[in-house]
């Protein structure tokens, strides 16, 4: 089975495709209109799509994704987000200047950014913002991600659950290609 998910492995699609099926392959894509399209041309047989968060509300590209694709919600899983800020291993906390993550995080994370006195920077995906962290090596730049992407890009974590809401949740519909639909 393959479930496609924005963004690549440690973003939150990726951990709601791994507690509803853990045994299937994940296919990364760059966003959710991606992964809509994944599932009605028949290169995943499910997908991931977030559709709402308990502080921002719905997640209109999640709906617009849904509703210009010929696909039907199959289930449905709604996910703890303990967003956490991320930055180098090494990296001084006080040196920080900018901030990146999907914009939905960032969203979910504001007062939090400006009461930090960071820049925010949107990036596709939470996952993709600390892998990219990563790989730029930039010691004044951090990412909003959770702990899995701290761990498999290894970043250190500088604070958690630094959302402006204690109970952070997004719920995901789990889409299927529409019966005769390819």
């Amino acid at each position: 089975m393959r479930i496609a998910c924005q963004g690549p492995a440690g973003s939150y699609g990726h951990l709601a495709a791994r507690a509803l099926y853990p045994a299937a392959k994940i296919v990364a894509v760059a966003d959710v209109f991606g992964v809509v399209r994944a599932v009605s041309r028949g290169s995943a047989d499910f997908g991931i799509v977030p559709v709402e968060n308990s502080i921002v509300g719905r997640v209109i590209d999640g709906e617009r994704a849904i509703a210009g694709h010929d696909v039907v919600a199959v289930t449905e899983i709604e996910l703890p987000v303990r967003h956490c800020l991320l930055a180098l291993p090494g990296a001084d906390p006080l040196r920080l200047r900018s901030v990146e993550s999907h914009p939905a995080a960032l969203a979910q994370c504001a007062r939090y950014i400006v009461a930090r006195g960071l820049a925010a920077r949107s990036a596709a995906s939470t996952a993709g913002a600390a892998k990219a962290i990563s790989n730029d090596r930039n010691f004044s730049c951090a990412a909003i991600a959770g702990e899995e992407a701290a761990e498999m890009y290894g970043l250190m974590i500088i604070e958690r659950d630094i959302a402006d809401l204690p109970d952070n949740r997004t719920r995901f519909l789990v889409v299927a290609a529409a019966a005769g639909a390819s």
